[in-house]
């Protein structure tokens, strides 16, 4: 069998990303808008258009954004935590200071902690896309450039979000308990449904990989027959890829969300 290069790209930090955090932590000017005691129910507005928070466990929070054509997040980091950006609909650049990345739907970024990043929606009708983040944590925003005037405010506070007629945004909550259960999609553009699995015995009867999608592990770790480590937590991978592996097993319970892009 011919061998696939993997193709969600990692974004490891960068001698420019660490000089720039250094910089702006010595500035310490950040001013930190009151929150909510938790972002499920809400959608959260920006000038660039919306975000909301679709799961979050102890290890990862998984948020969906939509952005306007010509429109873009700012030139920003998370100190703190890993994320993985995948795209679900239209085209997009995602800029660092290492890579200019042009993206389609489908494609995924794994972007380190600390790693600067802005995303540009090059389609006429914006662009939707996912990030998972761990650890879930939000206030460890820095904005180093924004073209809406936020470099010295941090994440969006209460009187920014929305909390009431959320079906006009799409909105969605998968609950940790029954998120198997429900499937966010959009009428041939993509899907998202989740997975979980508590015991390698329960995986290896009823896990059924497509190898048209792309998996992201929530909770646990995806392992090959040599017990070596396939996937982490808040990594991406292509079910084509996987599908090359001889076996794939877990060693505890792990959630997996799943997307089908409809390209």
């Amino acid at each position: 069998m011919e061998t696939m290069i993997r193709q969600c790209k990692r974004v490891m930090l960068s001698d420019k990303d660490r000089q720039h955090l250094n910089n702006a932590r010595k500035r310490n000017e950040v001013r930190q808008d009151e929150q909510p005691n938790d972002y499920k129910g809400k959608v959260v507005i920006k000038p660039w258009g919306y975000e909301f928070l679709m799961f979050e466990n102890d290890s990862v929070a998984i948020w969906f954004l939509h952005i306007k054509k010509d429109h873009s997040t700012s030139m920003h980091c998370h100190p703190s935590k890993r994320t993985a950006l995948t795209l679900l609909s239209g085209k997009a650049f995602c800029n660092t200071f290492r890579h200019r990345n042009f993206l389609s739907a489908s494609d995924s970024l794994i972007i380190d902690a600390a790693v600067f990043h802005s995303t540009k929606a090059l389609s006429l009708d914006g662009i939707s896309l996912i990030e998972v983040e761990t650890p879930p944590i939000k206030l460890d925003l820095c904005r180093l450039e924004d073209s809406y005037g936020r470099e010295n405010c941090g994440y969006e506070g209460y009187s920014q979000m929305a909390t009431e007629n959320l079906e006009s945004f799409n909105h969605i909550y998968f609950e940790i308990n029954n998120c198997h259960k429900k499937k966010f999609a959009v009428e041939g553009k993509y899907s998202i449904s989740m997975e979980s699995y508590p015991s390698d015995e329960e995986f290896q009867h009823s896990f059924s990989l497509d190898p048209g999608a792309l998996y992201c592990v929530c909770k646990g770790m995806l392992f090959g027959i040599d017990g070596s480590k396939v996937i982490h937590v808040c990594e991406t991978e292509r079910g084509s890829y996987l599908q090359q592996l001889d076996r794939l097993s877990i060693n505890k319970e792990i959630v997996l969300m799943k997307f089908i892009v409809f390209n």
